[in-house]
């Protein structure tokens, strides 16, 4: 019986979750009503409220499950990130979660989560680069290099995904490359 109550616990917060998603690709959170979530998601308000508080809170559990889910890929590649096919397996994570991505990174009321996903990506490359931990300018280098790396990701969003994996994970990785080569040298 407890499986049962489980599986159907995570079918109605995966339900709510979409509803959402689908609510926030058309206006902000902040104009967003638990009411148009629990119409959308054809589910009662007690039925909401038994799992979130409210729709901050179910985006923030979206938000979560992004990040946990967005790097178990780099772990199976064993952790670094450094490398084009370790780009390019995060990349086919994003492509194949637009919608998810299309408001997470492409919405200014998302600001929390592009933070936190920068900041997970920059630990990634910071153990995986040694030399990022002997530069003195290490933290300018990293600010550039994920915010121009999360406004790729987002160009290539918003553009419908115009340029094929392989060629935005090289994209990425050699002009990251060049800029930590090129700083390491000054």
């Amino acid at each position: 019986m407890a499986v049962k109550n489980n599986r159907r616990i995570l079918v109605t917060k995966r339900i709510l979750k979409e509803s959402l998603l689908s609510l926030m690709s058309e206006k902000p959170i902040s104009k967003i009503s638990i009411k148009e979530i629990c119409d959308l998601s054809e589910m009662s308000r007690s039925t909401f409220y038994l799992h979130y508080q409210d729709q901050f809170e179910l985006l923030k559990d979206i938000e979560n499950e992004v990040l946990d889910k967005s790097f178990e890929a780099l772990e199976d590649l064993g952790g670094a990130f450094n490398t084009i096919e370790s780009i390019e397996s995060f990349l086919n994570y994003v492509k194949s979660n637009k919608e998810t991505f299309g408001v997470l990174l492409c919405q200014s009321d998302t600001v929390d989560f592009q933070n936190a996903i920068i900041e997970k990506i920059a630990k990634h490359v910071k153990d995986s680069i040694q030399e990022f931990n002997h530069m003195e300018s290490d933290k300018y280098l990293f600010v550039f290099l994920m915010n121009g790396s999360i406004n790729v990701l987002r160009t290539w969003i918003s553009k419908d995904f115009d340029m094929s994996i392989p060629e935005l994970a090289s994209l990425i990785y050699h002009c990251c490359h060049s800029i930590t080569t090129t700083a390491s040298k000054t």
